[in-house]
């Protein structure tokens, strides 16, 4: 055991959990709480119905965010523009589809 202080070891640009996927991941769950909220409103018409879906839209969202994080954390090297979070924002939608793609 040594007391002098060791340098971390970096393991590149690829690969790092804190990188450009989780920050897109979190920026879309940051955007899909409004979204959801939005879509509640306009879909539900008593507080009840309009909590239960924006709760259900915001877990799904959430869910979605997580999986794409999951499968693309160790590839994702790209820096973060809006293009980039609007497509994390919409896979975060619509990640049952990216998985079926990715399937076939």
């Amino acid at each position: 055991m040594s007391l002098m202080p060791q340098q971390p070891k970096k393991s590149g640009p690829s690969g790092q959990f804190f990188g450009p996927a989780l920050v897109g991941a979190c920026l879309a769950v940051v955007l899909s709480v409004p979204a959801a909220a939005y879509t509640a409103a306009w879909i539900g018409d008593t507080y009840t119905k309009r909590a239960l879906i924006y709760s259900a839209f915001l877990l799904w969202a959430f869910c979605g965010a997580a999986v794409i994080f999951a499968k693309t954390f160790r590839q994702e090297i790209k820096p973060l523009s809006l293009g980039r979070i609007f497509l994390w924002f919409a896979s975060a939608w619509l990640w049952p589809l990216l998985l079926l793609a990715r399937k076939k």
